[in-house]
């Protein structure tokens, strides 16, 4: 896949026919894989997320994912944290989350994941992202962001999918699984792993997760 829309799969751009092309490609399926990478993240922590937990969303896109978890986790506070002004203004115009926006329990930011100076320390008890870790660089800075800001014993999941390996490496940094699980130990996080790939076809995805140490 070319260079140029395979930066626009990291962060469409409003107003270009290729960002508009970018956001047809990551809303296929209508968000069937991280809808369910919200169930294996439920999974994955033993069926026992803390009641009303903080939840950072990195990459919400189309808000599949967002809106699973604002229905099912019941959130107190919930920070999206989405480049793409494409994709935040359409999280912004969404109706379903217009509640959310004016209840305060949901805020969409534009910042970089690797400085999240308006999260505390020691405050979220969720990190999800999907379609993410590809293009975070270097890793080892926003891994140590998302550190910072779990509590002890919170979660990080990253969904990971085949077909990015297949992408422009200069684009898709993060494609060697085993060396983002490695880079999640040197971080400081415990219970790291690879659960089962999910899905199929198109659809099929990894989690690859970790929690802060109590």
């Amino acid at each position: 896949m070319g260079s140029a829309l395979a930066k626009q799969l990291r962060a469409p751009v409003t107003g270009s026919c290729m960002g508009w092309m970018a956001q047809r490609i990551m809303s296929m399926g209508n968000g069937a894989d991280s809808i369910d990478a919200v169930s294996q993240l439920v999974a994955a922590s033993g069926n026992n997320v803390v009641e009303n937990p903080v939840i950072v969303e990195i990459g919400p896109g189309s808000g599949y994912a967002m809106k699973t978890m604002l229905s099912t986790l019941s959130p107190s506070r919930m920070y999206g944290i989405e480049i793409s002004d494409a994709f935040r203004n359409q999280l912004l115009s969404d109706t379903e989350l217009a509640p959310f926006h004016a209840s305060d329990v949901l805020s969409l930011h534009g910042d970089d994941a690797k400085n999240l100076f308006f999260i505390l320390n020691n405050s979220v008890d969720i990190i999800f992202a999907f379609n993410v870790i590809y293009f975070l660089n270097p890793l080892s800075v926003y891994l140590k962001e998302c550190y910072r800001i779990l509590k002890p014993g919170g979660c990080v999941m990253f969904s990971v999918k085949g077909v990015a390996q297949k992408m422009d490496p200069s684009v898709y940094i993060n494609t060697d699984w085993d060396k983002c699980l490695q880079e999640m130990k040197t971080a400081g996080f415990v219970e790291v792993e690879a659960k089962e790939e999910r899905l199929e076809d198109s659809l099929s995805y990894i989690p690859l997760y970790g929690k802060k140490p109590n």
